[in-house]
Parts: structure tokens; sequence; C-alpha cells
């Protein structure tokens, strides 16, 4: 954490006056600060219980309980429609071109544009394809911590960071057919490029993420001509080659469709996989799921994208087609809205004791079967389309680093990377010794 932070002189497990803060900093800017990114659930629970239907200075709304997140993402389009307009508060977004390949992803387009490209997505993001993906995903994963324990054995200092990215590096380089270098710098580009969803974005940033926009096309459109008609089985092949009743996809579809599978399967992917370690690693309760009992990494999973919501809120900017009713207050329309997922997954109306982590709750056969579907991948017609994908390598991961646990600990500062709708930890330093006692269910780090 960081010492220049406005909360770390906070007292541990006192309470902050939200709304002393709120009135005299964004909450966009509250919830980028990496002491609020260790730990978002107090602000979530103030916001949720005092103004669950938060107004900004801009007009702009954000609804942080359950049933409102939950019925905000659900809307159907006569209702609310997502609007790329409302990605950049200032500049018109015609001049950037980072803002214009985000606003043609499949996250921001409406039906019937948003109901062809999901179908196309869905074919190879299957239950069953990915299913098919596990082993190889083992193998990889098998790999990488191979490499942890001899550099660890060796008496060097290893971070964890470096395997929550080599994962997604190599599946991404096995479904694009594309080389782990060039992965890796395809993923810079799309980091910068997605910038614009932050509202506490520099011009400086912007700047990046234009130019990064500019490079992925040009390799992507190189790409695509290449292998168009090559008979190759990988995902870009695909997407050249695809027909279907309307034609083939657009080039620039093709480029967003890229773009989007890079961007849920790379850089996003590797924040998701290094919150599940950090977790893992400060609390150790309930790890035994992780022992190769059927469903237990399953269960452990999905009370963990509950419990730390690696995105704190959707970013895509939805807006009111008409007065809406949300949290007991009128939102008019052309209101532009965003749902906290921190607050809605600790919401105690959806989840019994949500401040207990306790992954029976997902349990195929657990009497708490009723319990509200989890809103980390989102939920309706834009809930992520790799969230299969998403969830296996996440138990991949933990399963093959469980036996390590009892030797590794944290070794040296966690750090937290600044955006305010993702939690991203930048180094998880790590080394062989005795762990640290495990945190009682109540107590967070």
């Amino acid at each position: 954490m960081t010492a220049n932070s406005p909360f770390a002189a906070s007292t541990p497990g006192g309470s902050r006056d939200w709304r002393t803060v709120l009135a005299s900093s964004d909450v966009y800017a509250v919830l980028s600060d990496p002491v609020v990114m260790a730990d978002p659930l107090p602000l979530a629970a103030w916001l949720r219980e005092n103004a669950p239907v938060y107004r900004r200075a801009d007009g702009e709304y954000l609804v942080s309980r359950y049933e409102d997140v939950s019925r905000l993402f659900r809307a159907p389009i006569e209702q609310i429609r997502v609007e790329a307009a409302g990605i950049l508060r200032s500049g018109a977004m015609q001049h950037h071109p980072s803002v214009r390949r985000l606003a043609d992803t499949i996250g921001l387009r409406n039906p019937p544009e948003h109901t062809r490209l999901n179908r196309v997505y869905m074919r190879y993001f299957t239950a069953a394809r990915v299913s098919a993906l596990r082993e190889r995903t083992r193998v990889i994963v098998a790999e990488s911590v191979r490499d942890l324990m001899e550099r660890l054995t060796g008496g060097e200092q290893a971070d964890l960071r470096e395997l929550a990215t080599a994962l997604p590096t190599h599946m991404m380089s096995l479904l694009l057919d594309l080389s782990p270098e060039d992965v890796s710098w395809l993923s810079t580009c799309v980091w910068h490029i997605e910038q614009p969803f932050d509202p506490t974005l520099t011009d400086v940033r912007l700047a990046d993420a234009d130019r990064s926009s500019e490079e992925l096309d040009a390799f992507v459109v190189d790409l695509v001509a290449r292998r168009r008609g090559g008979g190759g089985s990988d995902l870009i092949t695909a997407l050249a080659d695809m027909r279907d009743d309307e034609g083939g996809l657009s080039q620039n579809d093709i480029i967003a469709m890229v773009f989007t599978i890079l961007a849920g399967g790379g850089p996003t992917m590797a924040f998701v996989i290094a919150l599940a370690l950090w977790r893992t690693l400060v609390r150790r309760e309930h790890i035994d799921r992780l022992d190769g009992s059927p469903g237990g990494a399953a269960a452990y999973v999905e009370e963990l994208l509950r419990f730390e919501s690696p995105a704190m809120y959707s970013p895509i900017p939805r807006v009111a087609v008409r007065d809406i009713e949300l949290g007991g207050e009128v939102l008019p329309a052309g209101s532009r809205i965003f749902g906290l997922i921190t607050g809605a997954n600790h919401d105690p109306r959806a989840f019994q004791d949500p401040g207990v982590f306790d992954p029976s709750r997902f349990d195929s056969s657990s009497r708490r079967r009723g319990t509200a579907p989890v809103l980390a991948y989102g939920t309706g017609i834009h809930r992520c389309v790799g969230a299969h994908l998403a969830s296996m390598e996440l138990e991949v991961v933990l399963d093959e680093i469980y036996p390590l646990l009892p030797d590794l600990c944290l070794e040296g500062p966690v750090t937290w990377g600044r955006t305010s709708y993702g939690r991203n930890v930048t180094a998880l330093p790590v080394r062989l010794g005795t762990p640290a006692p495990a945190r009682s269910e109540h107590q967070r780090p």
C-alpha cells in the first residue's frame, strides 16, 4: 500500500466518515486509491446502505444494491441501452481511435448487432469447448509452477504476478496461434486502449491509448489478410472465414472481436488470477476445497469471485431510455448509470452472511442453492462471453498451486495499480517459508 494514500493513516478496523470523504473526492478517485482497492467493502457497504443510488456531481449515477445492479444489467433495450458516447466524459469520441475501438466492441453494442456478434462468440466459448481445453491449461500452469519452484528452491525471490500473466499469455497464444511475444505486446496495447473507460483518465494516457489502438488495428488487419482461407484452426482464421445468413464479418467487426478476446483473456484475466492468488495466500481459509474433491475448486472460485469482485463496477456506460426507478428513486431519461458490483455481491438481501467467505453456499448439493447468482461476470446479454474459460483457468491455477501453499508465503509488500473499476495486483512477491496463521473469517487483510 502506498504511504501517500489519504487513507494510509486510518486505524485498522476503524470506520471512516465516507460522507465527508465523498464530499471532497469523486467516488471513482476514491475507488482507485490502492488502500481502498485492497479493501473496497467498507465504502461499498456505506454506499449500499446510505446512498444506494449515488449521484455524482456530473449527474451520473452509481447503484450498489444487488436488485438494482442486476436489474440495470438485465434491463431490456426499451429501458436501458449501452451507449459508447458515455465512455469519454469530455471531448469528442470521433477524434480518438481508442474510443472508437471500444465503441465497436460487443460490450458497447445493442441488439440486433449485439445478438449476431454474441452468437459468433458463443460458438467458441461453450462449456464443452472450454472443458476440452482444461488438460492443455493444466500443462501450461504446471510448467509455470515448476519454473516458480525451481527459482524459489534456488533461493531466488519470485513474484506470483508473473504466474498470473503466464497462463493468459499462453492461452491466447494457443487460441489465436500467435507467439507469446506477440500476445504480450498485444496485451499491452489492449491495456492502453481500455484506459478511456477510467474516469480518472489523463491526456497522456489517452494519447497512449490512441497510439496503441492504431498499432493493434494495423497488426490485426495484416494478420487477417494472411490467415483468411488458409485452413487454420485458430480463432482468427475462424473469424476471417465465418459466414452466416448475413454473410461474413466486416473487417471492423473482426478487429473488434479479436480485441475483445484479447482484452478478456489477456490483461483482465491476469488481474483476476493475481487477485485470486493474493486472496488465497493472505487468508487461506477453506483451501482444503482445492484438494481435488469433485466440485471443490469450482465452489471456491465462485465464492472468491463473489467475495473479492475483481471488477468493482462495470465501466460500460448504460443510459436510461426513459425514466426508470432504481432503489426507490426515479432516474430521468438520459441518465448514465453504472452498477457497483462489489456492493451487489455483498448485499445481505441477496447473500446470507455476505461478510463470511463460505464456498459451501455454491455446493451443488447445498441446502443454500437459492443463493443469488454472482455478478462478477455481469448478467443479462452483456455477461462476459468468456466466463466459462475464466473460471476454468482460475480452478486450474488454484488446483496446481494448492500443494505449494503450506510452504509459500508473502515476501515484501503487495502493490496495487491505480484504476477505478478493476482491482489490479501489480506485485505479489513470495518466498518459501512458514506462512502466517490464517485470518479469522470476518477479518479483512
